[in-house]
């Protein structure tokens, strides 16, 4: 009896790890990476998103807002970087809660915004919260990169000027289809030998 006990025990741990091991990030390693992250643009701030492996919650990754607009998700072993504008910013997530943080960022500054999330009433509570960057750099290291850079934002109000950077493609509308006729379809067709009746 105490064999089969172990042996479900074991199915299920194996179970668990083979779930949570599809939620980790698979990206480049942050060490692989950091050397071609660009240097700031004159003016320029960046805010690191970020959130170390847990098993809290591994399956859950809200998408990360950064005033309003979304620029990547909570995913368990994974970071990413937002390129921005000196100036108040409100990061966000949401679960079955929201959670909201607002931060001021100076130009040339750099800023760590870990997320996470922690046990709940139905799903889980996704929090996040600031890091000094030493802590930061320390939980980065062996983290995944999960995004792309994006090209700093322009305050609210302002013109963007063009950039060079290369964007995510974007999808372009499908084109709406031709009518087939039947005389489309005939042209298909091998041509009949002479004479032969259709």
């Amino acid at each position: 009896m105490m064999g089969g006990v172990r042996g479900w025990a074991s199915a299920l741990v194996l179970l668990a790890v083979a779930l949570l091991s599809g939620c980790a990030a698979d990206g480049h390693s942050y060490l692989a990476v950091t050397s071609s992250i660009p240097p700031l643009k004159d003016n320029g701030c960046r805010v690191f998103f970020y959130r170390t492996d847990s098993m809290v919650g591994a399956a859950m990754q809200p998408e990360i807002r950064l005033d309003n607009q979304v620029v990547g998700k909570s995913q368990p072993g994974g970071f990413f970087y937002v390129d921005t504008h000196p100036g108040r910013h409100l990061a966000s997530s949401q679960t079955e809660n929201e959670a909201r943080l607002e931060f001021d960022i100076e130009a040339g500054q750099t800023v760590y915004v870990a997320s996470s999330i922690t046990f709940g009433v139905l799903v889980g509570r996704v929090q996040l919260n600031l890091q000094p960057e030493a802590v930061a750099l320390s939980a980065l290291s062996p983290l995944r990169y999960t995004g792309v850079g994006m090209a700093p934002t322009a305050p609210p109000g302002a013109v963007r000027a063009p950039t060079t950077e290369t964007s995510p493609p974007v999808a372009s509308s499908p084109k709406p289809r031709a009518r087939v006729t039947m005389a489309d379809l005939e042209a298909l067709l091998p041509p009949s030998p002479a004479g032969a009746a259709r």
